[in-house]
């Protein structure tokens, strides 16, 4: 994994300031333009402001391999979509959402800062890592809407962002699994029990960047009330890699099932699969090749503090589609990795966690790909704190 880690400029230090003054700023104007207003101007004004929410997420981490060699020199952990670093105490994120919502507009606004944005940056591609998502919509028709601009994918179900996770650290499957998408959305809730899109742009992943050529997909989510839900998304495209220079006819499938059996108790699976043309695996490397992902995980909340969640992952990529070709034990292969994780979560107020987990992850016997390729298995614990604060 390429990571890639700069010091914030002076200007964006400059425009994230300003942008906090003027928020502040335009907290206090509204009051006093208001009075000047009248009732029905008032009254527009004041609806026009409710639509907007704000609101600022904060999350530091700090993991510690048990099994680390004494000969690793580096701190970076292998396939960490965030809480990248180890044996030190880190930000992950600290980022501020910007919402606007009317009956036939809409967009998001999200800057950051921290771990998680510098592991999606290359050095051409700084400007887009201050923004988790930055898009627009409006409503084309009842209820089609069409968005453009950052947006986020539909594949997969975990985010960088532990907030949205029940456990904030992700799988491998996941840190493979293609991130924002910079283009073109159109989407609509067909029935209250049925959404469906389609989309179209440039993807980014943790493991490769953007990708300049275009995808195409589809997203359909079946909902029915909060019991169960199954949600299948795709994607089709050119998955160009720049180092080696190959181009990959690229097909991938995302279904994701959502239950609720009992009260307090939440269960996720989710299962990838991928085609891919021109596997990296010689000595054919022009062969369509596969690779597969997934995990089962198990959530129960005890009361309205306490949650503990359990995690079993696999990934396989026999090719190296994705991943880089590893020669050992007399074979060539991509990678494959399995593990677990459980993890308690402590809620001390609304929006806000304390996390303890614990993590196995392992490849193939002699496959030394962890600990700075010193190791072909890791156990680590990550602790993780988590506050969002705002108007929603």
């Amino acid at each position: 994994m390429k990571t890639i880690l700069l010091n914030v400029r002076p200007c964006l230090v400059f425009s994230f300031r300003a942008l906090i003054i003027g928020l502040f700023l335009f907290s206090n104007m509204t009051q006093a333009q208001s009075d000047t207003l009248t009732p029905g101007e008032q009254n527009k004004f004041q609806r026009l402001i409710k639509n907007f929410d704000v609101s600022v997420y904060m999350d530091a981490y700090s993991t510690f391999v048990l099994n680390d060699p004494k000969e690793d020199t580096s701190n970076l952990m292998e396939f960490a979509a965030n809480s990248p670093f180890a044996n030190e105490f880190r930000l992950n994120v600290a980022s501020i959402w910007l919402e606007y919502n009317s009956k036939n507009v809409r967009g998001k606004l999200y800057v950051q800062f921290g771990d998680i944005p510098n592991l999606r940056a290359t050095p051409e591609e700084q400007y887009i890592k201050y923004m988790k998502e930055a898009h627009f919509g409006f409503r084309a028709y009842k209820t089609l809407w069409v968005d453009i601009g950052y947006l986020p994918n539909p594949i997969g179900y975990e985010s960088s962002y532990p907030i949205n996770n029940q456990i904030s650290t992700l799988t491998v499957g996941g840190y493979y699994e293609t991130g924002n998408l910079l283009g073109l959305k159109m989407s609509a809730q067909l029935t209250p029990s049925l959404f469906a899109g389609i989309y179209v742009g440039n993807p980014y992943t943790l493991a490769y960047g953007k990708n300049t050529s275009i995808y195409t997909g589809l997203t359909i989510l079946y909902k029915y009330k909060d019991i169960f839900s199954v949600n299948y998304s795709n994607m089709i495209g050119n998955e160009r890699t720049e180092s080696p220079k190959r181009n990959h006819l690229y097909i991938y499938n995302n279904l994701i099932l959502i239950a609720k059996p009992v009260k307090n108790l939440l269960l996720v699976g989710e299962f990838d699969f991928g085609l891919f043309g021109n596997s990296m695996k010689p000595p054919d490397t022009t062969k369509t090749a596969g690779g597969v992902s997934g995990f089962l995980q198990a959530t129960y909340r005890f009361t309205k503090w306490f949650a503990t969640t359990v995690r079993g992952e696999y990934a396989s990529y026999p090719d190296g589609v994705l991943t880089p070709i590893y020669a050992y034990d007399g074979k060539l292969r991509g990678l494959l990795t399995y593990g677990g994780t459980v993890g308690l979560e402590f809620n001390p107020v609304r929006n806000s966690y304390l996390r303890a987990e614990y993590s196995y992850l392992s490849a193939d016997k002699d496959n030394y790909i962890f600990s700075s390729m010193l190791s072909d298995h890791r156990h680590s614990i990550t602790f993780t704190a988590c506050v969002r604060f705002g108007t929603n």
